[in-house]
């Protein structure tokens, strides 16, 4: 089985990871590159681990605000543990991407895999890890485990959905704008653009003398985004119950699948 997982000297690791980078560009694929790195304190010498995470997704759309990500996180002693299942964690919800309802094309053709997610660390780093009671082995297995998920026809006509669902939601957005503006000009200080959407009609329902013919569209326009929009969480929930099942979890991760399942 192919492993995700790269130990090696520190000298040697660094080229590692900017050989696995120079792959992914080379392939025009998306990459994640996780890293564990045992560090001291300058001042008592005690040691410290850092999780750092790099996203880089440019291949998939020039517009994703997901992107370009870093993550950098430290866990201090008593909590190597917790750094152990943050790279578990984290490897699944790259795996779960696709989710995210602000990544336009929401397909898990592109962002459901998580191959191309790799963990490095350095030799002295995977030692301090075992002699704090963490077996590397099984920390290796759990990461490689976690195996990317092939999208199956239902889940692209799913995803399919989706877009038309979004694209319909976004030119329905652009209309709201231009209705809430024009009514607007009979809510007093009330500013469209800056208020919430409950703040807005409570106003709008405290004012008597707003045009019907604006009052029906503002409100028809409403109906259909609340109608879509339920149906988008309809299909997140569809294609998060057809991919988390199908990825094995170690228990670290299957014990926050809840909390993770908000994020959805």
């Amino acid at each position: 089985m192919q492993t995700n997982v790269v130990i090696d000297d520190p000298q040697r690791l660094e080229d590692e990871i900017e050989g696995f980078k120079l792959d992914a560009v080379d392939d025009q694929k998306n990459y994640t590159a996780a890293r564990l790195k045992l560090c001291r304190d300058s001042q008592e010498g005690e040691p410290v681990l850092f999780y750092t995470q790099e996203l880089s997704r440019n291949f998939k759309d020039p517009k994703d605000s997901f992107g370009n990500r870093h993550l950098i996180k430290v866990f201090t002693p008593g909590r190597f543990q917790a750094a152990a299942d943050e790279v578990i964690t984290g490897k699944f919800q790259d795996a779960l991407l696709a989710h995210k309802s602000t990544i336009p094309d929401y397909s898990p053709m592109t962002d459901i895999h998580s191959t191309r997610m790799n963990l490095f660390m350095d030799a002295p780093t995977a030692q301090f890890l075992e002699d704090e009671g963490i077996r590397i082995d099984g920390l290796t297995e759990d990461f490689n485990g976690i195996e990317s998920v092939s999208a199956t026809p239902f889940m692209d006509a799913v995803a399919h959905d989706a877009t038309l669902i979004k694209r319909e939601l976004a030119g329905l957005k652009g209309k709201l704008a231009f209705v809430k503006d024009d009514l607007a000009d009979y809510l007093g200080d009330i500013n469209p653009r800056y208020a919430s959407e409950d703040v807005f009609a409570e106003a709008l329902a405290c004012t008597p003398k707003v045009p019907a013919n604006l009052m029906q569209s503002y409100l028809s326009i409403r109906e259909r985004m609340n109608k879509l929009e339920g149906q988008l969480g309809h299909v997140q929930s569809t294609i998060f119950q057809e991919t988390a099942p199908k990825i094995r979890l170690p228990k670290a991760v299957e014990i926050q699948m809840p909390d993770l399942a908000v994020a959805v």
